[in-house]
């Protein structure tokens, strides 16, 4: 089978379908998947280093942006479609998934007007507007969150949780080393977050009595690295910061508690390993998305959530204080927070897709 995986622009997009890519390469290697994705250099080498060939679009966000950016995007749509139909030519996908990000849209949509069975995989607990527009149009519909349901028509929906990378596996596997120190692990999402970077970085003013009793693995983003990792010297604190970690197997492995923002991969790969989290939702997130996908693990004791607004260097350095002081409670919460983990939902929407391309399209 041919499959055309179209998203891109955040890791959030990016990993699920790298998730469903691995199922269906796993299921029958004479499978083909090809992504379309955006021109982000992280992007390119995601997949590059996992053997999956990609091409690009000229295509441009709407949401978000002021008018004239807006204008100049909408501009863009026809030939995006134009050469998002050349790729389906060339291709000849039997199946077209999207995963969300504007990349997505064109795509879809080239493979609907051809008569190719499409689906659409929705990470968030608040659709973005580009999901929101294809699930009018689209045969399958993937949603992570059950209280998306709303969202979608009921016929042609499917919960399956979010997708989970199968390399994250082998987190479980990894030989488990006694520490003297209590790993934070530090993640702003894929591009970074410098307002969370200021708010770690602030909080080791507040624990110099605990340098011996903690360590970070600190993921910065490219613009932020060398101050980050300068603070943590002149502070004295153990500490591994990366730019990107590519290497989440290792990072995950070593951590007993993370310190995140709160999007819809993040938190798949949260539930899914077990792991105690503190979730701090990026306020700037489409119709405050992070927000409700933090809030569906609070509510069920599985995490804790302050919003950033709210959250200073010293309450940071409260809680993990707390939580270095209370492994009880640690371990309560990565008990509670394993109980959501879906490593199942990749290898749900291959099996699903498989019998949409055998049957045929619902619509």
């Amino acid at each position: 089978m041919k499959v055309l995986i179209a998203g891109g622009g955040t890791g959030g997009h990016l990993f699920p379908g790298i998730a469903i890519a691995e199922t269906f390469m796993a299921r029958d290697p004479e499978n083909q998947v090809r992504f379309i994705s955006t021109r982000r250099a992280i992007d390119q080498e995601v997949l590059a280093v996992r053997g999956f060939s990609s091409q690009t679009i000229e295509a441009e966000g709407i949401k978000g942006r002021g008018i004239a950016g807006q204008v100049k995007a909408l501009f863009k749509l026809p030939g995006a479609l134009k050469q998002s139909c050349r790729i389906l030519r060339e291709f000849r996908p039997q199946l077209v998934i999207g995963v969300g990000g504007y990349v997505s849209g064109p795509v879809v949509l080239a493979g609907r007007l051809k008569g190719i069975p499409t689906a659409i995989q929705e990470q968030n607990s608040i659709p973005g507007l580009t999901n929101r527009i294809l699930a009018l149009l689209v045969d399958r519909i993937y949603y992570s969150f059950e209280k998306s349901r709303e969202y979608f028509p009921a016929r042609k929906s499917l919960w399956t949780g979010n997708p989970v990378r199968q390399e994250l596996k082998r987190v479980r596997e990894e030989p488990s080393t006694p520490q003297a120190s209590l790993t934070v692990l530090v993640l702003g999402g894929s591009q970074g977050s410098h307002r969370l970077n200021q708010l770690v970085t602030e909080a080791l003013d507040f624990l110099k009595e605990l340098k011996k009793d903690l360590s970070f693995i600190h993921q910065t983003g490219t613009k932020d690295e060398d101050w980050v990792r300068q603070a943590y010297l002149e502070k004295g604190f153990q500490h591994q910061v990366r730019a990107f970690i590519s290497d989440m197997v290792w990072a995950y492995a070593r951590a007993d508690m993370l310190i995140c923002r709160s999007g819809a991969t993040t938190l798949a790969e949260v539930t899914a390993l077990g792991k105690a989290s503190l979730l701090i939702p990026f306020p700037f997130a489409a119709n405050n998305h992070q927000e409700e996908n933090a809030r569906s693990l609070v509510e069920q004791g599985a995490a804790e959530m302050i919003s950033e607004k709210e959250l200073t260097g010293a309450g940071l350095a409260a809680v993990i204080r707390k939580w270095r002081n209370d492994s009880r409670y640690r371990t309560d919460l990565a008990a509670r927070a394993k109980t959501l983990g879906r490593w199942q939902a990749a290898e749900d929407i291959v099996e699903n897709c498989t019998q949409l391309v055998r049957k045929g399209r619902w619509n």
